[in-house]
């Protein structure tokens, strides 16, 4: 088992999104990051396989967000919303409003990603603890 650093190549490459619904609309929050750094765990002391644009939350590998910096956009997707609720949440936004403030108003966080959308620095943390093996001494 390892524990492998994962960090974008490139500034602005980290997405997040989290979907939030209420009764029949679904919001999507898109925020980019402009840097971030992630653990991800392997069995054995070979790298993890990651591809550009991976969900790094849902990658094949236990792993955790270490800390995103910088956010440098946020974008609301209504797309799926009704227009009553569409000019709501324009009003609610205008007024200051972050999307955590949507809990507060009967929404629900219900699925989320987290993708690096380039190519990636892994390097190892931790690598597999050596196992010790005693060894009895021979008798003469």
């Amino acid at each position: 088992m390892a524990l492998w650093s994962v960090k974008p190549k490139f500034k602005k490459s980290i997405i997040d999104r989290q979907k939030f619904t209420k009764d029949d609309n679904i919001l999507v929050i898109e925020t980019g990051w402009r840097w971030g750094e992630f653990t991800v765990e392997t069995t054995d002391d070979n790298p993890p396989v990651l591809e550009e644009g991976v969900d790094i939350f849902n990658c094949d590998y236990p792993s955790e967000m270490i800390e995103t910096t910088d956010a440098c956009w946020e974008d609301q997707d209504t797309d799926d919303c009704d227009e009553e609720t569409c000019e709501w949440l324009e009003e609610f936004f205008d007024e200051g409003n972050s999307f955590l403030d949507l809990l507060d108003h009967g929404w629900t966080c219900t699925d989320g990603e987290m993708i690096i959308d380039c190519e990636m620095d892994i390097e190892m943390i931790e690598p597999t603890p050596a196992i010790e093996t005693k060894t009895e001494p021979k008798s003469s």
